[in-house]
């Protein structure tokens, strides 16, 4: 499977979550989700929290089975400035449900390879 602009071979790893067992629940496929509980994940897990992976499926139910790309390279919107391709900074869960942002301090989660243009790729 090919990615980006150069593309090549990437190894995935999906594997089956669901969402909270209460609360509201609005989860769109390529959202950035954050683990809150075992193998449980939302995409409002709030600010700073580390990306857990990437939603590859809609989910508007609570205790949905949803299944979620967590290593391989995922493509998020995120939020504010672009996060940096350095090969060391990754990303943090936005205020934004199902967004990331550059992180406010430390590394984050993953290794941006490539910016812009709203989107993100991450090697998680």
């Amino acid at each position: 499977m090919a990615y980006g602009d150069v593309g090549g071979p990437v190894t995935e790893l999906v594997i089956a979550c669901q969402t909270a067992a209460s609360g509201n629940v609005n989860i769109r496929k390529g959202d950035a989700v954050a683990l809150v509980g075992p193998y449980t994940v939302s995409n409002t897990a709030g600010a700073e929290a580390p990306v857990f992976g990437e939603a590859l499926a809609d989910a508007a139910e609570n205790r949905m089975g949803i299944p979620v790309r967590v290593r391989g390279i995922c493509v998020f919107a995120y939020d504010g400035n672009a996060p940096v391709v350095d090969g060391i900074h990754g990303i943090s869960v936005s205020a934004t449900a199902g967004k990331v942002k550059a992180p406010a301090s430390g590394s984050g989660s993953g290794i941006v390879v490539k910016s812009g243009l709203g989107a993100a790729h991450v090697l998680l």
